[in-house]
């Protein structure tokens, strides 16, 4: 019988890897919508009446971020038991939020949240890396 109360079971492979994949696919949303998307903007001033970013993407986006990070960390610490992952996803995180809320300036606004994008991104995919390999039942692991 096992010790561990099934509350504490570290997360399926499969819902691990749906989750650090979402994660990862944010991230690179996220910073898709901080690169390119002003290059499109200077490039073809036509998008720049048709196309409006709300007022609250950055919000709504960090508002996702945050909880879908936690998630994907937690439970992949539950299997590999590394911290790296998940203060790398706490410093990818944290510049997420300064850029979208404590920094004025468009420049370093989009500087602030492409680099913590990035660092979110390689966050949940070392975290991805470090599971362990399933052992299928009935073998000798």
């Amino acid at each position: 019988m096992s010790s561990t109360s099934p509350a504490r079971q570290p997360a399926a492979p499969h819902r691990q890897r749906l989750l650090d994949g979402f994660a990862v696919t944010a991230s690179m949303l996220c910073l898709i919508h901080c690169l390119i998307l002003p290059i499109l903007l200077i490039a073809l001033p036509v998008l720049a009446t048709m196309l409006v970013v709300p007022e609250a993407f950055h919000t709504i986006a960090f508002a996702i971020a945050l909880p879908t990070s936690i998630l994907a960390m937690a439970s992949g610490h539950a299997r590999h038991h590394r911290f790296g992952p998940a203060i790398l996803a706490a410093a990818g995180l944290m510049l997420l939020g300064i850029g979208a809320f404590a920094i004025d300036g468009e420049t370093a606004e989009r500087i602030v949240t492409s680099v913590g994008a990035v660092t979110l991104a390689v966050a949940h995919v070392l975290n991805w890396r470090a599971r362990p390999a399933t052992i299928l039942p009935g073998t000798d692991g």
